[in-house]
């Protein structure tokens, strides 16, 4: 009767650790999601045409031109 327990009881704690897994997986996959939407998602985009990225290369002044001028 003791080994039955004790198999019922290991098969409840691995049952357990696959639900804490997945609530974890889970966690971390919205994490994920939520940074990637916060650092990459449409509103922080730059319009990219021709003329925002020649502005940004050319730009006088930049600080491209002057790091060794100190």
């Amino acid at each position: 009767m003791n080994s039955m327990s004790h198999e019922v009881n290991s098969k409840e704690k691995q049952k357990r650790l696959g639900v804490e897994l997945a609530v974890v997986l889970c966690c971390k996959i919205a994490l994920i999601a939520a940074i990637f939407f916060m650092f990459f998602g449409p509103n922080t985009r730059i319009d990219q045409n021709p003329e925002t990225v020649s502005q940004g290369i050319l730009a006088p002044g930049s600080n491209l031109n002057q790091k060794g001028e100190n």
